[in-house]
């Protein structure tokens, strides 16, 4: 589940010391960088984007993004937080991961016709049966990889 919350850049920059105590209040760490902004515990998390103008050195929008598996307390205060400072809050639709396999299993399907090695070709070629091998335990790691990555895609 993921909400999104939205504020003016100058009403999140009054008001993001009562951000960061609400957040530590519930137990949320930062986990982030300068770049990528996030703050989690075991349960949930919130990340952020900011769109700056550089040459003002100005804050213009805060995107907050709060992601947890269901509706919790911290939830409903940023959610009121952000009412309080003038933002709003929406809730975003993320598709189930039983709802994007079809998906995935298509891209991976592509993904092969370029990556899977042909044992029969390579065997013809003359190639060690130790190598061989090792070529399609590489492959079989990185498809692994490959449809994680898909899944994460599929569900942001």
């Amino acid at each position: 589940m993921r909400f999104r919350l939205e504020l003016e850049g100058d009403a999140y920059s009054r008001h993001k010391d009562a951000f960061k105590r609400l957040l530590a209040k519930h137990g949320l760490r930062w986990r982030g960088s300068l770049d990528r902004p996030l703050w989690a515990s075991g349960t949930e998390r919130v990340s952020a984007v900011f769109d700056r103008d550089e040459a003002a050195d100005l804050l213009r929008k805060a995107v907050l993004v709060w992601e947890g598996r269901k509706k919790s307390p911290l939830l409903e205060d940023l959610k009121a937080w952000a009412w309080q400072v003038g933002g709003r809050a929406s809730e975003e639709k993320v598709p189930r991961a039983e709802d994007v396999v079809d998906d995935v299993e298509r891209d991976l399907r592509f993904w092969d016709l370029v990556h899977k090695p042909n044992v029969e070709a390579l065997r013809g070629e003359g190639r060690p049966k130790a190598w061989i091998e090792e070529d399609v335990k590489r492959w079989k790691r990185r498809r692994q990889e490959r449809r994680r990555e898909l899944m994460g895609q599929a569900r942001s």
